[in-house]
């Protein structure tokens, strides 16, 4: 709101339920505060610190609740999130709306695969009743070290996120009829799900990590899918490398050039930290490396998505790059603007199949040939 940039146009957001940015921290810092708590107070019992009438396991159940609670409680803002949420989902059977908002939500899941691992994790801790034992032992054999949580569960939750954004770029090729940028940035998210396919069934397979093919092929997607993604956040997502403005853009909402230089580089290498998250545990050459840094490096990956969200709604604000229903100036709140509705270029079913034909083949080549290598032991 500082910097003008209406978000709550671009987004198509409801003004009256809309929350203050006050309302927003406060709500962070509350949940932090809880699960803080609940982490203390889970570690504390371990310890013997804290009397053990409530055994640890059950501790962090009560941050379900909370969380249950806190739902119920705010019932209105858990609707609106859950609707959201449910659009991207619902790609899985290729329905769902595609707009700024849920390709934006899309793009913070494709950040979140850490997260996604670890909500998995939970519900198989959860449902397979091994929390309420002591030992940790049931809890590995069920859910970290079981075959079919690790080749299968951990695969499909790394690579769905990438497989919305693929999904939503076809569908917003199929309503406008553009090859471009649609089609090239579902190139992008096909060379990304290709890589995270690879790594995460190499892993699982705990294939030999000194077969050269096996190495010359993660470093040559690695390389090329953290590139891509790199010049595709600084061009396309920001707008900016304009060779006639500094290598920046005409208008900057964000007032010094610095910033934008910064954040360029920042995101260069948070998207190499990337390659980090990615790299199967067999084959680090540094013990226990990819264990301690996760944490870390996928708060590094959400950090460098808010800082990415930023310029994205700057660039969205000054150019209809999402293809937003309709187009035209983005108004300054409260204001009124006369809109034209967005028009399909038009095109015959020989063209749409020839141009979709390149995705496909090379996509489905890509990714057929990182399961291969993924399995090879």
């Amino acid at each position: 709101t500082k910097y003008r940039i209406n978000y709550i146009y671009i987004f198509e957001l409801d003004p009256r339920n809309v929350p203050t940015l006050e309302q927003v921290f406060s709500a962070a810092t509350t949940g932090t505060i809880l699960v803080m708590t609940n982490f203390l107070i889970y570690y504390k019992i371990l310890r013997g610190d804290f009397p053990d009438w409530i055994p640890a396991s059950y501790v962090p159940m009560l941050l379900l609740v909370t969380g249950i609670a806190w739902g119920l409680v705010n019932l209105r803002t858990s609707v609106g999130i859950g609707k959201t949420c449910y659009q991207v989902v619902s790609l899985l059977w290729l329905s769902g709306d595609v707009n700024f908002l849920t390709a934006f939500v899309a793009d913070v899941f494709t950040s979140m695969a850490k997260v996604w691992v670890d909500i998995a994790y939970t519900f198989c801790v959860l449902f397979t009743g091994s929390w309420i034992h002591d030992s940790g032992q049931l809890t590995q054999h069920k859910c970290a070290n079981n075959p079919f949580f690790v080749s299968v569960i951990k695969v499909i939750v790394t690579a769905l996120p990438l497989y919305f954004r693929l999904i939503q770029n076809i569908k917003l090729y199929r309503s406008f009829k553009r090859p471009f940028p649609f089609l090239a940035n579902a190139m992008k998210y096909v060379v990304s799900l290709a890589v995270s396919l690879f790594s995460s069934l190499h892993a699982a397979s705990k294939g030999d990590g000194d077969d050269d093919a096996y190495v010359a092929f993660y470093i040559l997607f690695t390389c090329a899918a953290t590139i891509y993604s790199y010049v595709w956040d600084v061009t396309m997502d920001w707008g900016l490398a304009k060779r006639d403005h500094g290598g920046l853009r005409e208008k900057l909402m964000f007032g010094n050039r610095w910033i934008y230089f910064t954040v360029i580089v920042i995101d260069l290498f948070g998207r190499f930290m990337w390659i980090i998250t990615l790299m199967p545990k067999n084959d680090n050459p540094i013990p226990l490396f990819p264990e301690l840094l996760a944490p870390f490096l996928a708060a590094t990956e959400l950090c460098r998505r808010a800082m990415w969200g930023c310029f994205r709604l700057e660039n969205e604000h000054l150019n209809n790059t999402g293809f937003r229903r309709f187009e035209g100036p983005v108004p300054d709140h409260f204001d009124t603007a006369m809109h034209r509705k967005v028009e399909p270029e038009k095109k015959t079913l020989v063209q749409v199949a020839r141009e979709l034909s390149i995705v496909v083949g090379l996509g489905g080549a890509l990714i057929a040939i990182s399961i291969y290598f993924g399995l090879r032991r």
